[in-house]
């Protein structure tokens, strides 16, 4: 026997039973009418066809070009590339073709705004897709989930067809609704091409579905090691804030304004006072506070839920305000450093053995398939030879 990897052993073995319709299945009902002549698309569009899976790596090309071409697109802009020797080299033609940077392209005659023929193909197939998902919708699940009108509308909004939706409706809203507003103002609408790459996810779902599996199986001591690491977390912010409260280095005055750098470049924070709250005044660095009593430098550590912003970024690995720590401060940023590889690690071990738990699962899974598959037809040709020698005498 053949040793698979894990993700091609679930592949062979659950994909067909991931969808609702099986055609091998005598006991599937097809939605109580197996004359339904949506089937045969339903199964072409979920790749359980030759040639659904050749569509399927159709539509995983168009996605990937749709995003090339989208990201090439930027180094095509004059105004963005100033000294880039290839800004100017796509002609009109190149990016009615390619890019659809500009109205002004070769496809300007049509009146919808910069555009170009490979975005205007994809758009059209993913749109008829689209509507083709949706009228078939009724066949997931035998239609318990998306039956009838209501389940239309809990099919629009699920989530793979709300990232569909979002992938297509911007280039309609692009080309005829803002169609006569300038490129940086559309721009965001086509950041949304990027969402296609969710469909790729749609399509090859079981990788992530072996993680779900795997944080599911593990989510008791998942839930452990983050009750853990909030608990450290906490303690460490509020050793930080008895250890900063009193620290004038740790005085922010970015914000400050411009009256208080008249005659000096910086203020000097070594003359503010902090009161017993943390209310920070720098009247004697010569930026007093406002009228209204808003300060304009404030201390970074002046709560503890102020304190554990910090406190967070160094349990990940960064110290940015290390040069303004007291001596305490970097004796306690020491320990942290410690507990981050302790604490934050035991998450990576956690998911490991659950991955490899899941592993011999679906080893074990394949096994007691092919073991049934074996035994099935052993009994065929058992039952065979019978009626053989019952025909002889």
């Amino acid at each position: 026997m053949d040793e698979n990897t894990p993700l091609i052993i679930a592949s062979s073995t659950s994909k067909t039973a991931s969808f609702a319709i099986n055609p091998t299945d005598n006991n599937q009902n097809y939605n109580n009418n197996n004359d339904d002549q949506r089937i045969p698309l339903f199964l072409f569009l979920e790749a359980q066809t030759p040639f659904g899976l050749l569509y399927e790596s159709f539509t995983i090309f168009l996605i990937l070009l749709s995003i090339l071409t989208f990201i090439l697109s930027t180094l095509f802009l004059p105004q963005y590339n100033t000294d880039s020797p290839i800004a100017n080299s796509c002609s009109k033609v190149c990016d009615a073709i390619w890019f659809g940077n500009y109205p002004d392209n070769a496809l300007s005659g049509l009146g919808i705004g910069a555009t170009s023929i490979c975005e205007i193909v994809i758009v059209a197939i993913f749109s008829v897709d689209y509507l083709l998902r949706f009228y078939t919708a009724d066949l997931i699940d035998g239609g318990k989930k998306y039956g009838g009108w209501w389940g239309r509308v809990k099919f629009v909004f699920s989530f793979f067809s709300l990232v569909d939706l979002a992938s297509i409706v911007p280039f309609y809203v692009d080309s005829f609704v803002l169609k006569d507003v300038d490129l940086a103002s559309s721009n965001f609408l086509r950041m949304f091409r990027f969402l296609r790459m969710m469909k790729v996810e749609g399509r090859y779902d079981l990788a992530l579905g072996m993680v779900d599996d795997v944080f599911y199986s593990m989510r008791g001591v998942l839930g452990t090691a983050l009750f853990v690491g909030i608990t450290v977390w906490g303690v460490l912010s509020s050793f930080f804030y008895l250890a900063e409260r009193r620290n004038p280095s740790m005085i922010y005055c970015g914000a400050a304004p411009s009256r208080c750098f008249k005659g000096q470049d910086d203020i000097d924070t070594s003359l503010c006072i902090m009161d017993d709250w943390g209310v920070v005044d720098c009247t004697n660095a010569g930026c007093p506070n406002g009228d209204d009593g808003k300060e304009v430098c404030w201390n970074l550590y002046r709560s503890i839920v102020d304190s554990s912003f910090w406190t967070l970024m160094e349990l990940f690995g960064e110290f940015p305000l290390v040069d303004q720590h007291s001596a305490g401060g970097k004796v306690l940023g020491t320990f942290t450093a410690v507990f981050a590889v302790a604490v934050f690690a035991l998450p990576v071990g956690i998911f490991g053995s659950g991955f490899e738990d899941q592993i011999a699962r679906r080893r074990e899974a394949k096994r007691a398939a092919m073991d049934t598959l074996n035994v099935g037809e052993g009994d065929n040709d058992v039952n065979d030879t019978g009626s053989h020698e019952v025909g002889e005498n």
